[in-house]
This record gives structure tokens, sequence and C-alpha cells, in this order.
């Protein structure tokens, strides 16, 4: 795979992510990525990277949502006023992280998304 090649995929890991972030409310954002990362890992360890990065934000983003849902339930609702502000708030993270890492994978750098959980390294 070419240098160019590699860059652009490893792009549009992350914006296709982010776009259906945005486009399916954070619901499906762990899917494109996955599947990009699935087909293209062993051509490019710059696409390697880039697609175990935004895996991991994705997954940590669920992580984020089931703790922010949990414990909003076993405070009987009073957790929500905390939980819904943090939720929200990772939840743009996440999208203009991804943003910010697409860019850098376009420049062709390893770029390391800061406050996840590393599930796939």
């Amino acid at each position: 795979m070419y240098e160019s090649e590699a860059r652009t995929i490893s792009m549009w890991i992350h914006f296709a992510a982010a776009i259906a972030a945005i486009l399916s409310g954070g619901m499906l954002s762990f899917l494109v990525p996955l599947i990009m990362w699935l087909i293209y890992r062993d051509r490019s360890a710059l696409v390697d990277w880039h697609g175990k990065q935004n895996l991991n934000l994705q997954l940590t983003t669920i992580l984020v949502g089931v703790a922010a849902v949990a414990i909003g339930l076993l405070t009987f609702f009073v957790g929500f006023i905390i939980t819904l502000p943090l939720l929200i708030a990772y939840g743009i993270y996440s999208v203009v992280i991804s943003f910010v890492a697409g860019a850098a994978a376009q420049r062709g750098e390893y770029y390391n998304v800061p406050l996840v959980v590393r599930f796939v390294k």
C-alpha cells in the first residue's frame, strides 16, 4: 500500500467514526472504524495504529455511557444530574478528537488519543 493511500484510509477511519457518531447519536460510531481496521490493518502500520486508536476511543465512549446510565439508575435518577452532562461532554470530546486525530493521520503522524482506555493494544 502506498503511503498516501495509508494516510487517507487512516484519516477516514477517524472522520467516518465522527460522522457516524453525529448521525447515529453515537450508537454506530464503533462499527465504521472496526470494519475499516479489520480490512486494512495488515496492509499498513499507520492504518493499524489509527484503527486501534479510534476503536479504543469509541469503546471508551460506550463505557462512559454505560457507566453514566448505571450511576444514574443506581442513585434513583439523582446521579443523572452529574452523569448526563459528563456523558455529553465526552461525546463532544470524542467527535472533536476524532477530527484532530484524522488530521494527524493525514499528515502521517502516529497520534496517541488521550483520555481513552486501551482495550485494543
